[in-house]
């Protein structure tokens, strides 16, 4: 039987961007947003659909906790 390749579901990319946003403490500041879109930006395009997904949820938690409402428009990925 030849075996398929099969993608990881965590790449070194995302588990790069999910160790940096575990390591964030709410509330999350505009240097942390700038911190995780200096990370997320540029690898975005590398993740696979359910890493994008998983990736997704780490912004809407980070939405969910910023300092001040107004912050939530700077992080990447929301409109």
């Amino acid at each position: 039987m030849l075996a398929r390749k099969i993608t990881p579901i965590h790449s070194p990319e995302f588990v790069e961007l999910y160790t940096l946003f575990h390591g964030l403490e709410r509330p999350y500041t505009l240097a942390d947003i700038l911190l995780f879109n200096r990370t997320y930006q540029p690898i975005y395009g590398k993740l696979g659909p359910e890493e994008k997904r998983r990736a997704e949820e780490l912004v809407d938690a980070m939405v969910a906790g910023v300092e001040r409402r107004e912050l939530a428009s700077r992080i990447f990925g929301v409109v």
